[in-house]
């Protein structure tokens, strides 16, 4: 007797166990917008190359200092790449780079170290300008050689519809330099020069699409280099509110599950919510995709009292339609004596909303609401049912709970006796 008594108490604290854990699991819900966020990190700055100095304690051999020749376009695109041709000594360390003119010997931007070839490529700095092309040597940055280049102001052009709706993908058509790390972006038009928002880099050609921010308003599409972050061109556009409906009973039972009829957008990570009325915008509770179609099934919270349905983005929880539902608690019923003995085979009867995971137990009168002792799980249509009572005697409860939560629904009184 004592051997098959623990034994059930054994099993009664595993079960417990894999119930609590099937709860973390539930609640630890992941957030909708974070996992289909379609904004990527802000583009990398290119910065120019610097020449490195000799090691300390490197012994420098006697540089070779006759005269050097460069060989460069007049012109150049700002940011473009182009095509040095060097004659010189070729020390080691000995370099070319462009520079502003008059700028000091040892200035240096972008780079290359002759010892790659007869031939270097450099980038154009981002400011037009005078500029000059040098042969300096690595150790004493004398310079040997120079070409004038006159660097010309890059210019694009954007083509886009006048509107588009928040969140929507916009197509883009571009002409400019598509140099490295270009990019198209979409911001507020109030926005800072060189503040980016949702962008597509122009390398993948033209049109390329962007995702429009969800703030409505007037915006901007800029086409932003990847030196520097400049804006070299720009085409206005509005963003506005897509139209949103929410389509469901006006009053449902706390815990049920409710087919929501919706129209929107249905951006990727789109959701449909329901939470307590008064709620902050951008909270969110039981969820449902809208990519799943028309209507969602999307489970009402345990509890009573307003609510509302929202219609949010995946993109930033923005509340694009809202509905209203008031939920009510169902009733609950439990039948029983109004003593057993202890470790008799009790047997219970219910009415309720049997959702799934709901169950009765029997705990201490004392303990708080939301513990549980010894319990059995219902299922709807499935009435009485037999529940084991505790091997000590006093004062109990019956307690009808759901699996969302572990709310009591229902309670009874019972003594267990010796």
């Amino acid at each position: 007797m004592a051997e098959s008594s623990r034994r059930n108490r054994i099993i009664a604290i595993v079960v417990a166990i894999i119930v609590l854990l099937l709860l973390l699991i539930k609640c630890q819900r992941p957030k909708p917008a974070a996992k289909e966020s379609p904004v990527p990190p802000a583009p990398a700055a290119v910065a120019p190359a610097q020449p490195s100095a000799p090691a300390p304690g490197i012994k420098v051999p006697d540089e070779v200092l006759t005269a050097a020749t460069v060989q460069a376009p007049a012109e150049i695109g700002a940011g473009a790449k182009f095509t040095v041709a060097w004659t010189g000594p070729n020390n080691p360390g000995d370099y070319v780079t462009i520079v502003r003119k008059g700028a000091p010997e040892e200035a240096s931007a972008d780079y290359r170290e002759t010892k790659t070839g007869p031939s270097v490529q450099l980038t154009a700095p981002i400011e037009p300008g005078e500029y000059e092309v040098r042969y300096a040597t690595g150790h004493s940055h004398k310079v040997l050689g120079r070409a004038p280049v006159k660097v010309i102001a890059a210019a694009a052009t954007l083509e886009a519809v006048s509107e588009a709706a928040i969140g929507a993908t916009v197509s883009v058509a571009w002409s400019g330099p598509d140099n490295a790390g270009d990019y198209v972006t979409l911001v507020a038009k109030d926005a800072p020069e060189g503040q980016s928002g949702n962008y597509t880099f122009t390398k993948g050609g033209s049109p390329l699409t962007v995702v429009a921010p969800t703030t409505e308003g007037d915006g901007e599409l800029r086409y932003m280099t990847g030196q520097g972050d400049k804006v070299i061109g720009r085409r206005a556009i509005r963003l506005v509110v897509p139209a949103v409906s929410l389509s469901a009973p006006a009053e449902a039972a706390a815990g049920s599950t409710v087919q929501v009829e919706w129209k929107g957008p249905n951006y990727n990570g789109d959701f449909v919510t329901l939470v307590a009325s008064g709620t902050t915008d951008g909270e969110y509770g039981n969820y449902a995709y809208t990519r799943q179609g028309s209507p969602v099934p999307v489970i009402m919270p345990i509890m009573a009292g307003a609510a509302e349905l929202r219609y949010m983005t995946g993109q930033g929880n923005k509340v694009l339609g809202r509905r209203p539902i008031r939920l009510v608690m169902p009733e609950v019923a439990l039948s029983a004596p109004a003593e057993a003995t202890v470790g008799s085979a009790m047997s219970i009867g219910w009415t309720g909303p049997g959702y799934p995971g709901d169950y009765v137990t029997v705990v201490e009168k004392t303990k708080k609401d939301g513990e549980y002792g010894d319990y059995v799980t219902v299922r709807a249509g499935v009435s009485p049912i037999n529940l084991k009572a505790p091997q000590t005697a006093g004062a109990y409860e019956l307690r009808y709970m759901t699996g969302q939560g572990g709310k009591v629904l229902g309670r009874r009184a019972i003594a267990i006796t010796p």
